[in-house]
């Protein structure tokens, strides 16, 4: 069954496809009774030691792991941050924080102080992991912004003097009477927070339920059945979290590695491991395609190759589906806030992302909030069956990101043709995406503003020459009789960012940068007046 439209109120449906689980139980003891049903079943596999895990001991660490967290005075509503690699332990962790309610926020180990500490301000943990590589700065944004000391474990720790995260693995003697505790109503029960970039500075905690979970894994049993996923996303990322639960929930071979993408690290697992299930975001695959060991390697086991997260070029995904001798490709489209709304798995359409997913309803807005007919375009307004829990301590943007009716307002422009197929055409909010992940313009302004000798600053994101990913640049204006180079410029803000922060488009000083009537800057107009003047691979 496909989407449905409804010509009075001009909203398109995915098929009606209520959950299997329980909504009732907690996503956590959800979780545990499927673990429990092959014990014996390889659920992951640590490519970086070849040490293997089954069902069964996932299981049993993650029993433990909610033991010894109760023994030590922590449960339910108690929050955690998690700054961590795919490390062997990391997923038992999570299922013992699941279990007992304890909601946890999944930063990326590769975020710079700025990040940490921001999100750990929101979130005020009681518990922080970390891994050996990122202590130190995470102890720094510890000391800074949490009121209240947390407990600090460090993963695969041996040497430091510090709490290790395997000591709460360890026997309790208590495991076979384990039962989970009941949370209550799964609606009220913060599940977990992700990371969200906004597009007025740092990332915003998005609140899942464990509600909303069961819905989401609900829709997540494989038709297809597959033996290994293969996604190098941290837990941090939408796309890493989820792969995560389909592994938990299908049983499926999940491999993990501590170390970031690479393309001859891809290519090695791909020649090792008999992978049917592969997801990269079309940055990713375009460095697999022009690496010379593209044409050596086996890609006949791949049954399903998926992209997400950013813009896929025609190009991109035709080379990718040439490779696959007995699999296809899909693309999907969705946000942190909702999830999936739109995937191409069953019909495919040229720069299409697909038709609504299951449970999902859709329409597409004017500027007034009129609802618009088919082939016209605006901004897409999605619902899905559980409803949006809201940002972290930010009561404000909550209620600013949905309607008065309920609907999520994605900032997205887009237009549906008459088959229900969602064509994306530009985005309303000015958020850069970078091998994955997103910048807000107006955080990397404020930080450059702040340089003695700009006058006024604008950033926005020059499409690389592959047309992947935004190149982070920045135009400015400076004070008058200011000696400020562009070298000082990319110096002051390099040494202070993360490195998917970094200034890859370059500096372009200018006369003067258009502004609203508001004082802002008219992004989309610098960077129309930018690519008049750079290099033609820009103005892809």
């Amino acid at each position: 069954m496909g989407s449905t439209y409804d010509r009075e109120t001009k909203v398109w449906s995915g098929p009606h496809k209520p959950s299997i689980l329980n909504p009732e139980a907690s996503f956590g003891q959800t979780l545990l009774a499927i673990l429990s049903l092959n014990p014996d079943r390889v659920i992951q596999i640590d490519v970086d030691t070849g040490r293997s895990m089954t069902c069964g001991e996932m299981r049993l660490r993650a029993i433990r792991a909610a033991q010894n967290l109760t023994a030590l005075g922590l449960g339910k509503g108690d929050m955690v941050s998690m700054a961590c690699a795919n490390s062997e332990n990391l997923v038992p962790m999570v299922l013992g924080l699941l279990i007992n309610g304890m909601p946890f926020n999944s930063l990326s180990p590769e975020f710079g102080l700025d990040d940490v500490a921001h999100m750990m301000e929101i979130t005020q943990p009681k518990l922080v992991f970390c891994d050996v590589s990122n202590y130190e700065l995470t102890m720094r944004a510890v000391d800074v912004v949490v009121k209240n000391k947390p407990l600090v474990y460090v993963f695969e720790c041996e040497s430091m003097s510090v709490n290790k995260a395997e000591d709460l693995l360890k026997e309790t003697g208590r495991e076979l009477m384990f039962s989970p505790p009941y949370l209550g109503d799964s609606r009220k029960q913060l599940g977990v927070v992700i990371c969200s970039s906004g597009t007025t500075g740092f990332p915003k905690g998005v609140c899942v339920s464990h509600a909303q979970l069961i819905s989401i894994a609900g829709g997540m049993f494989a038709t297809v059945k597959f033996n290994y996923y293969l996604n190098f996303s941290y837990l941090f990322w939408v796309s890493g979290f989820y792969t995560m639960i389909m592994s938990l929930l299908n049983c499926t071979t999940r491999l993990i590695t501590r170390s970031p993408f690479s393309a001859d690290l891809c290519f090695d697992l791909l020649e090792k491991y008999p992978v049917d299930y592969i997801f990269t975001p079309p940055s990713y695959a375009n460095i697999l395609l022009i690496h010379p060991r593209l044409k050596t390697v086996d890609f006949s086991s791949i049954k399903l190759w998926a992209f997400s997260g950013s813009f896929l070029p025609a190009k991109i995904r035709d080379s990718i589906a040439a490779l696959l001798p007995s699999g296809r490709t899909m693309n999907g489209y969705g946000n942190t806030e909702i999830g999936g709304f739109a995937t191409d798995i069953m019909k495919q359409k040229p720069l299409s992302v697909g038709t609504l997913m299951a449970n999902v309803k859709a329409k597409i807005v004017d500027d007034n909030g009129n609802n618009l007919c088919n082939g016209e375009q605006g901004e897409v307004l999605v619902k899905f069956s559980e409803d949006f829990s809201g940002y972290y301590n930010n009561p404000e943007a909550s209620v600013e990101c949905v309607d008065a009716e309920g609907w999520f307002r994605t900032g997205d422009i887009a237009y549906f043709d008459d088959e229900g197929f969602l064509f994306l055409v530009d985005r309303k909010k000015d958020l850069l995406t970078y091998q994955n992940y997103q910048i807000a313009p107006a955080e990397m302004e404020a930080l450059i503003g702040k340089i003695d000798g700009v006058k006024d600053v604008a950033v926005v994101g020059l499409l690389d020459e592959d047309g992947v990913s935004d190149l982070t640049t920045a135009v400015i204006v400076k004070t008058g009789g200011s000696n400020l180079t562009k070298e000082k410029v990319i110096e002051i803000v390099h040494s202070t960012v993360a490195d998917y922060k970094k200034l890859r488009g370059g500096v372009y000083f200018v006369s003067e940068i258009p502004l609203s009537s508001a004082g802002k800057p008219l992004r989309r107009k610098v960077r129309d007046n930018l690519m008049q003047q750079i290099k033609p691979q820009f103005q892809n």
